[in-house]
């Protein structure tokens, strides 16, 4: 064998060619790239090297990941189990917790003290376990106010406009941040007694 051919042979083993081999795609290298073209077209007169542009590059690729992390902390405390809609999280300990009368008292306590945000939640679980005491439906920690809508639609009770009037009513008071008053509270009071089909407790 010549010596050239001594020479391919050598050069075409595994320990060279590796170095002739075209790189794959990176994703950090295209997005440095990426960020290098936006800073020329923002700031033409700019050469920054590609150290400041990788150093950029992590500096925009934390914050990104952070503010991610931060929604999905948020979507799952307003959605997850101790979530905005769900009902479970407020109700009181023992067993007077499944009356309907334990919670109409509560917000008739709240009502003497003005308290009326408090008033219009509790008033609205009472409005939840009356509908229950009926059999319309079933409260349970786990399920959402919109839950209990499906509930009372699937069972065709007459009572599914009045829980969805008192539920945005709730939910606006008590999620929404709106200023309650005592009318909100009354109304609540209203459709409850509307449930009952008499005078809620005093």
């Amino acid at each position: 064998m010549t010596e050239r051919g001594q020479l391919e042979e050598i050069l075409s083993r595994e320990e060279y060619t590796a170095y002739r081999k075209e790189p794959g795609f990176s994703l950090w290298d295209w997005i440095v790239e990426q960020l290098g073209r936006l800073l020329a077209a923002i700031f033409p007169d700019l050469k920054p090297g590609p150290g400041t542009i990788s150093l950029l590059s992590i500096l925009i690729v934390v914050a990104l990941a952070a503010f991610l992390g931060w929604m999905g902390w948020l979507l799952l405390r307003r959605f997850g189990p101790a979530g905005r809609l769900r009902s479970g999280v407020w109700m009181e300990a023992g067993d007077d917790s499944r009356s309907w009368r334990h919670y109409a008292r509560l917000g008739e306590g709240f009502a003497e003290r003005g308290q009326w945000r408090d008033g219009v939640r509790a008033v609205f679980l009472a409005f939840l376990f009356r509908l229950e005491e009926r059999g319309e439906l079933r409260v349970e920690a786990w399920k959402t106010n919109r839950e209990y809508l499906e509930e009372l639609a699937a069972a065709g009770s007459a009572h599914a406009p009045a829980l969805r009037g008192a539920m945005g009513l709730f939910e606006r008071v008590w999620y929404g941040r709106l200023e309650a008053s005592q009318a909100q509270y009354d109304e609540l009071k209203a459709l409850l007694a509307e449930a009952e089909g008499k005078e809620v407790p005093q």
